[in-house]
């Protein structure tokens, strides 16, 4: 006894097993997407946060260095004139600038669903960033420089490491302003707080 095969039947509850799967890992699929789309939105949201954390930090930082930058020209040009220039004094400081948000989105892989062109401007600003560190460490090597000097404060030698911290702290203040520009710009267009 042969038992006849409904084939319309099989291909039908075939064809609804196929479909449910598919329809399951498109939702799945979808959940996921969704899940990952608001992962991204709050990581870019800490980024957000930490750039303008960043930013007071560096805006306190620059008026400091600006008044540094002001008296090391003005002693270096009564130096040279020969003119009476003061006792030689200094107050630099430096931000130690967070990164950990942006850490924190690589390492839950969150900048992958970033758009591209919001990834190429947080480059450019960490490495921006990372330029300021490297160059605010090389003022205190600059520093330490002056500050150990065996040279009197009226030697050439002396003049040659003041002129010397001075060029590292315009180095420091240049990345500062780049990053002060670069935020300023990149907040305008992104920071959903101020729209």
């Amino acid at each position: 006894m042969a038992s006849k095969v409904d084939f319309r039947r099989a291909s039908f509850e075939f064809l609804s097993i196929v479909v449910a799967v598919v329809l399951a890992m498109a939702l799945t699929e979808w959940r996921q997407d969704a899940l990952n789309n608001r992962l991204a939105e709050k990581s870019l949201e800490n980024i957000i946060a930490e750039i303008k954390d960043n930013r007071e930090d560096l805006l306190l930082d620059s008026a400091k260095i600006t008044k540094d930058l002001i008296f090391m020209r003005g002693w270096i040009s009564a130096f040279e004139e020969k003119e009476e220039k003061g006792e030689f004094s200094l107050n630099f400081d430096y931000s130690f600038l967070n990164r950990a948000a942006l850490d924190v989105a690589i390492n839950n892989q969150s900048m992958t669903f970033i758009d591209f062109d919001i990834n190429m401007e947080l480059a450019e600003i960490y490495n921006t960033q990372e330029f300021y560190s490297t160059k605010a460490l090389d003022v205190f090597d600059a520093m330490s420089d002056l500050t150990t000097s065996t040279h009197h404060t009226e030697s050439p030698e002396f003049l040659a490491n003041v002129k010397g911290f001075q060029f590292q702290l315009g180095l420091v203040m240049g990345s500062i302003n780049a990053y002060l520009k670069e935020t300023q710009d990149f907040l305008k267009e992104h920071d959903l707080e101020s729209k």
